[in-house]
């Protein structure tokens, strides 16, 4: 939390740093992210891709600061609310596990053919760092950002079909279920079960209707990363001396995911133990639209 202040301070220290007066100014922007994920994507064993990401939509605010070098380059500094993140699509074959109550942690594992869909939104207070040169009304700037990640949240939906038990009972049962997932607060197994469905299964049992993050998982170590750093290259038009239309890019250079938590989808052949995406990597693109003003 001492590294966060200090981070969000960053801005107005340059601010007052670089020297005062006329030189300096300040505003706002606002805006739409258009965001995903660029990375590894799960494969089953002969190599079929069953993973994709795609893109989805966030938000972006906060205050700017801008300090004049000369009358054409200067340097500028943010202070942002940015959501980062994309949608996740799933097609494949995979697993899930049923728990008897809520202290249950082992479960009973079924396998089957998984539809999902993941929509991933991860809050950070955002720090670009740019220097910009002016065009007449065009402002080109490039520079870098460091990122510090306060909320981390997804929605979706799974739907698993074709299913057999551990001891190779095929379930006539199609099991759907929806995500509600927090990933800095949700517990795993059995007590991941936000709700329980209305529906019995065939073996008796009434699945989950609604589970959290780690449901799946062993543990409930974030998945995603409080730190995210990476270069950002744009351009501002100016419709008069203060309102402006920005447009930017963001290009994560960190893997946003722990791979130690990054449960692996896709069920190896023979495999009976949780699985985990310990070497992929999984980088923030943002493209970022803006309106914007300086004082």
């Amino acid at each position: 939390m001492k590294l966060l202040r200090v981070a969000a301070l960053l801005p107005l220290l340059l601010a007052c740093t670089l020297l005062p007066g006329q030189e300096f100014s300040g505003g706002f922007r606002a805006g739409l992210n258009f965001i995903t994920f660029q990375g590894d994507a799960e494969m089953d064993d002969a190599g079929t891709t069953l993973e994709e990401f795609k893109r989805t939509t966030g938000f972006h605010v906060g205050a700017t600061f801008a300090y004049e070098i000369t009358d054409l380059f200067g340097l500028k500094a943010d202070l942002m609310y940015s959501q980062k993140g994309g949608e996740v699509r799933y097609t494949g074959p995979s697993y899930f596990y049923l728990y008897a109550d809520a202290n249950d942690t082992q479960g009973t594992r079924i396998t089957g053919s998984l539809e999902s869909e993941r929509d991933v939104l991860n809050s950070y207070i955002d720090i670009p760092l740019v220097a910009y040169y002016r065009l007449g009304p065009l402002e080109l700037e490039g520079g870098v950002t460091a990122a510090f990640l306060v909320n981390s949240r997804a929605s979706g939906s799974a739907t698993y079909s074709n299913n057999i038990t551990v001891d190779e009972r095929r379930l006539p049962d199609v099991i759907s279920f929806n995500y509600d997932y927090n990933y800095f607060d949700d517990r795993i197994g059995g007590a991941a079960v936000v709700e329980v469905s209305e529906t019995r299964l065939s073996t008796g049992i009434f699945p989950p209707s609604v589970i959290d993050a780690y449901y799946n998982a062993g543990d409930n170590t974030p998945l995603y990363r409080r730190f995210d750093f990476g270069l950002v290259g744009g351009a501002a038009f100016f419709l008069n001396n203060g309102l402006y239309l920005g447009l930017r890019y963001q290009l994560g250079l960190t893997d946003a995911t722990r791979g130690e938590n990054d449960q692996r989808l896709t069920r190896t052949v023979g495999s009976t133990e949780r699985e985990y995406n310990t070497d992929d990597k999984d980088y923030n693109r943002v493209i970022q639209a803006s309106v914007g003003f300086r004082f």
